[in-house]
């Protein structure tokens, strides 16, 4: 199937200003966060995730910006909540959906050093292109070593990066 062919000229690699968010894990991870606890603060990021006031500040800001999340009162402490996203990436006979999943899967690049691995490997268009065979792999359509042969990597490597972002597409 075209799209689950990797391609390291995809956008999801060279994209511009709008997908800074796919190429900065802690910016998906404060996305993810929000998305996943809306109404929160930035208090709340901060003491959760463990990061830098002042880095959870800009990078709000920044979502913000971008129109990943908004402020979702008047008051103060201020609250967030995050869009949902759904864009579509084609090049070619390939095409990219970033979606919370995806932003979740590359957030994870910060806990997860199989995750991060696989992405200094294939991109994060691999990563994409990992995340739906992991929808597949956990509803028992697929299993590791028919990624590994359609993809070319190891039985091994297939495994790992399925076993990793399994618990994005079960939520």
């Amino acid at each position: 199937m075209a799209t689950r062919e990797a391609n390291w000229n995809t956008p999801l690699d060279t994209g511009g200003e709008a997908f800074e968010l796919l190429g900065n894990a802690r910016k998906a991870w404060i996305y993810t966060y929000v998305h996943h606890h809306p109404s929160t603060t930035i208090q709340e990021i901060v003491e959760t995730l463990d990061l830098p006031q002042r880095t959870v500040y800009e990078y709000v800001d920044d979502l913000e910006a971008a129109g990943f999340i908004e402020q979702s009162n008047d008051g103060r402490p201020a609250t967030y909540i995050a869009h949902e996203i759904a864009l579509q990436l084609v090049e070619g006979d390939v095409e990219r959906r970033i979606t919370p999943a995806l932003v979740e899967a590359i957030a994870r690049r910060v806990r997860d050093d199989d995750v991060d691995a696989y992405i200094d490997r294939h991109g994060l268009d691999g990563l994409a292109v990992a995340l739906e065979y992991a929808h597949d792999y956990v509803d028992g359509s697929v299993t590791h070593q028919i990624m590994a042969r359609e993809q070319g990597i190891s039985p091994l490597e297939a495994g790992v990066i399925l076993d990793a972002l399994g618990p994005v597409v079960e939520d």
